[in-house]
């Protein structure tokens, strides 16, 4: 946290981002002679400025203990706790206050989830069911809090308990919108709230702009569920594409305008048309959990045959056909694929393999 005197003093963050790419820690610029540091400078605002945060710690130390009070973190570019991904965009932020689970920011698989804030039930029914089959995969979904699918998106991760990030528009210590609170404190208690603007910074409307490159930037991936022709949805998709991250989208109904900015750029290839949740694991080669264990579990023997023949519906006579089994044993192989929740069985004495 340190490093933070330098913007508590005044100092202007293009000038602090210089210093950070000559001084990978704070205290080889505090040790720093007058002579090279003024030399480095070339400025003698900025260099009064920095000996003034050596010296002048009282609105540091009232910041540092406030944010201890209400458990806020903060993290630097330089730090080792600061995500590799967000690190190599063109302007990533210097500093990121945080509450929750830090080491979130360092999951292997992260993909952000944005749309509209006025979203319809199809998009909200869409989110939900791609949604199940993302954290099936153990995948960190980040968004950005707000109305709408933003929002779906967190609730759906918290009720299964999988790991969710959200990026604030505002300060970390203000809660915006107001009617997500609830939502805010449990992603503080299980997953993790960034954010790079000073505490006390108000919600204001250029802001989500800016915060939008952080969703883009610590993703490997985004997916755009519903969107208007205009808005934060495809102002993400412009940082995403120029910083090289994928673009997934959901067809929408053609005349709905809320489905005009997916359409778009599934016509205009700029982002890969989904279906369904697995549309994005196949493309990374993510493997959902459920799937895993299953194959770990699923034994060896006729067992393991009679479920690789239950490809389709069959009734007993069929898979009797495909396998040299008594009624009675097959019956018997079939109860136990059942109870071990492999297969179902369906109305008229026919069995299916589960999904």
């Amino acid at each position: 946290m340190e490093w933070y005197r330098l913007k508590v003093s005044g100092l202007k963050s293009s000038r602090i981002r210089f210093l950070m790419g000559i001084y990978k820690e704070y205290n080889e610029l505090l040790n720093e002679s007058s002579y090279k540091l003024k030399t480095i400078l070339k400025c003698d605002r900025d260099f009064n400025l920095i000996q003034n945060s050596k010296k002048d710690l009282k609105e540091y130390e009232k910041l540092k203990i406030y944010m201890k009070e209400e458990s806020i973190g903060l993290i630097c570019l330089n730090d080792k706790e600061y995500p590799e991904l967000l690190r190599k965009i063109s302007k990533p932020p210097l500093f990121l206050f945080f509450k929750g689970d830090i080491k979130l920011l360092k999951s292997e698989k992260i993909l952000s989830v944005v749309g509209t804030r006025r979203n319809t039930k199809y998009g909200e029914n869409a989110l939900k069911k791609i949604i199940k089959d993302l954290l099936s995969a153990d995948i960190t979904i980040v968004s950005g809090l707000a109305m709408g699918i933003d929002i779906i998106a967190h609730k759906e991760t918290l009720k299964v308990n999988g790991n969710t990030i959200a990026v604030l528009g505002c300060g970390i210590d203000i809660f915006y919108p107001e009617v997500n609170k609830k939502e805010r404190l449990e992603i503080e208690k299980k997953g993790l709230v960034i954010s790079e603007f000073p505490l006390g910074t108000k919600p204001k409307p250029y802001n989500f702009p800016i915060r939008n490159r952080i969703i883009s930037g610590i993703s490997k991936g985004i997916l755009i569920v519903e969107s208007p022709l205009k808005g934060g949805s495809l102002i993400t998709t412009e940082f995403s594409l120029d910083e090289g991250r994928d673009i997934f989208a959901i067809p929408g109904d053609i005349f709905s305008p809320m489905s005009k900015g997916c359409n778009n750029l599934i016509r205009d290839s700029k982002a890969k048309l989904i279906l369904t949740g697995e549309d994005i694991l196949l493309e990374y080669g993510w493997e959902q959990k459920n799937k895993l264990e299953n194959e770990k579990k699923l034994p060896l023997g006729k067992k393991n045959k009679i479920f690789n023949i239950l490809k389709t519906k069959m009734n007993l006579e069929e898979i009797k056909s495909e396998i040299n089994l008594s009624t009675g044993e097959l019956l018997s192989y079939l109860m136990e694929l059942e109870l071990e929740g492999f297969i179902q069985s369906l109305p008229g004495g026919c069995y299916i393999r589960k999904n």
